[in-house]
């Protein structure tokens, strides 16, 4: 069977990045991760016959071993027994009709009871695995009963599709409930083998299907701010320890929803913007943005100028002209080197990407477009 529910190996191994669009390889241990979480589904959703298979072939193997002579006398072994009642069951004795009144019923009922059982799931199991978008919904709800410390997210619009990208590329496995089932987002999700759960997430029968009760987290990124408490608090009731993340448009009722609910992270969306839009509009050069303690943090990007007086030195310098920190250090035509060491040299056309505070950002570009800026060594 292909964990995803009979497409091609393809879409199971190479998956849409949802940010390029391009094609991405599943790893190894991810790959073998999943197939081993749809076999568990699968087992689990015919456990019950599976069960009333293996009690008809340890039933059927006890009673000849107790109650079967053979002509010369001696006894059928478990393992004999065990394999005489599997050829039972597809009409194919390997013994004589024996004298012993339970063997000759059991001579009649296994073959009823026991093909009856095995075609009875071969056939289920074939539908289910050929009209895996008809029963897509069961589908999803078997996977996600199997997970475990997962994250369900709630809501797939362009934060929602946003949030799953990142929560893909750090390898977390996720549960996407929807309301919309036209959803243009819903596809990509699909393509990967993530469960995708259309339906309200107020309602407690939606969360139970997501597995909630076993999930590490829940991201409730809806457009309704009351919708979204509703839901975090549902999940708090089914899974006391589990982390809540709220969007939230009002931050004066996201810190009240954080104090006064007991809700891990509550975000507003607006106060989370509105530095980015600021900082944007002040300088090019900043990529993004965070308020921390009340002062602007910003992640910026530079590149080393010929008149800079930053070439031929090293990345100490500039760490001992101004208190910051080197996310990534990238020469020309080479890959970025994230965290780059101090002792790393700087030339002309290197790109750095820095973060610092905003309110130090005059002075990097003083220092670096004329030289003539130099501050005093941070102490």
């Amino acid at each position: 069977m292909r964990p995803d529910g009979g497409r091609g190996s393809s879409t199971l191994e190479r998956l849409v990045d949802p940010f390029t669009g391009a094609p991405t390889r599943l790893t190894t241990a991810e790959r073998w991760r999943r197939h081993w979480t749809y076999t568990k589904a699968v087992v689990r959703k015919f456990r019950g016959r599976l069960y009333l298979l293996a009690t008809v072939l340890m039933c059927g193997a006890a009673a000849f071993r107790l109650l079967y002579v053979s002509e010369e006398g001696e006894r059928a072994t478990i393992f004999e027994g065990l394999y005489y009642t599997w050829c039972l069951i597809f009409f194919e004795p390997q013994v004589e009709l024996p004298d012993s009144l339970v063997l000759d019923i059991l001579f009649f009922v296994i073959p009823i009871l026991g093909l009856g059982v095995l075609v009875e799931t071969f056939l289920e199991l074939s539908m289910t695995l050929r009209d895996r978008r008809l029963n897509e919904r069961e589908w999803c709800r078997m996977i996600a009963a199997e997970m475990k410390n997962h994250v369900v997210l709630v809501g797939f619009g362009r934060l929602g599709y946003r949030t799953y990208g990142h929560l893909r590329r750090m390898h977390m496995h996720t549960v996407v409930i929807e309301a919309k089932a036209d959803n243009r987002f819903l596809e990509t999700a699909r393509m990967d083998g993530t469960p995708v759960l259309i339906g309200d997430g107020r309602v407690d029968e939606v969360l139970r299907e997501a597995n909630v009760a076993r999930a590490a987290s829940i991201i409730c990124c809806t457009n309704d701010d009351l919708a979204n408490l509703e839901i975090g608090l549902d999940a708090r009731a089914f899974n006391p320890d589990i982390r809540v993340v709220l969007r939230m448009f009002d931050q004066n009722m996201a810190n009240k929803v954080r104090d006064g609910f007991n809700i891990h992270v509550a975000f507003s969306t607006a106060a989370m913007s509105a530095p980015a839009f600021a900082a944007a509009a002040a300088d090019r050069s900043i990529k993004s943005s965070a308020l921390v303690d009340g002062r602007l943090v910003v992640t910026s990007e530079i590149v080393i100028s010929p008149q800079s007086c930053l070439a031929g030195r090293t990345l100490d310098y500039l760490l001992r002209q101004i208190p910051m920190n080197v996310v990534s250090h990238q020469r020309p035509g080479k890959r970025a080197a994230l965290f780059a060491p101090p002792e790393t040299a700087l030339n002309v056309g290197d790109t750095l990407l820095l973060q610092l505070q905003f309110a130090d950002l005059k002075a990097l570009h003083a220092i670096n477009q004329t030289g003539a800026a130099e501050m005093n060594p941070v102490p």
